[in-house]
């Protein structure tokens, strides 16, 4: 009897439904693939990055909403006036990823992203003024901005445990929205400038 009654239990615990495991937690900041992002910076000609930032801060503010903490960040600030926020963003990155980004120099990466940044603003309201070669300048910007902000997506991602940025790797209707906006502006401003000669 005894027997049958060790069988019956051995039976029940293997017949057992199994216990769910918990909900994975949300990484404290944004996870985009890399191919993604390459993508949505250059055909929105760098645009997406004011969006990065909003969604770097906006993810890192909900991630202290679920601690608990009751002074939170206003991503959009920080994402338009995101040159004075690289550092901050960064050192929270680098602190998250820690001990696998501990070689990052992130104060260097972001006062270099800082600068870029900054210098593309310059050169855009000069190419506002009519210089064609401050237009051509701005195209070439674009290349050491792309380099920063990737450099700094592929250690986002890896301080979230996703290197790849498998989560968030696959283009969206919104995405497909935004590279289609950017070139209906571009070929306004275009038309514009033919309009004028």
């Amino acid at each position: 009897m005894s027997e049958f009654a060790e069988t019956e239990t051995t039976f029940d615990d293997a017949v057992a439904p199994a216990v769910p495991p918990s909900a994975p937690v949300a990484a404290p900041f944004y996870v985009v693939g890399t191919r993604k992002f390459t993508l949505l910076f250059v055909f929105t000609f760098g645009l997406y990055a004011t969006y990065w930032m909003y969604k770097q801060w906006a993810c890192y503010r909900d991630s202290l909403a679920v601690d608990g903490v009751q002074s939170r960040p206003w991503p959009v600030a920080r994402a338009i006036f995101s040159i004075f926020y690289f550092h901050a963003l960064f050192a929270k990155v680098r602190r998250h990823g820690a001990p696998l980004l501990d070689d990052w120099e992130y104060r260097t990466h972001a006062t270099i992203l800082a600068l870029l940044v900054l210098a593309e603003r310059v050169l855009d309201k000069l190419s506002g003024k009519e210089y064609s070669n401050w237009d051509t300048a701005g195209f070439i910007l674009m290349l050491p901005l792309w380099y920063f902000y990737f450099k700094a997506q592929q250690l986002i991602n890896q301080a979230c445990g996703d290197p790849a940025g498998a989560q968030n790797a696959r283009l969206t209707g919104a995405n497909y929205a935004w590279i289609a906006g950017a070139f209906v502006f571009l070929a306004g401003i275009v038309a514009l400038n033919i309009y004028r000669d």
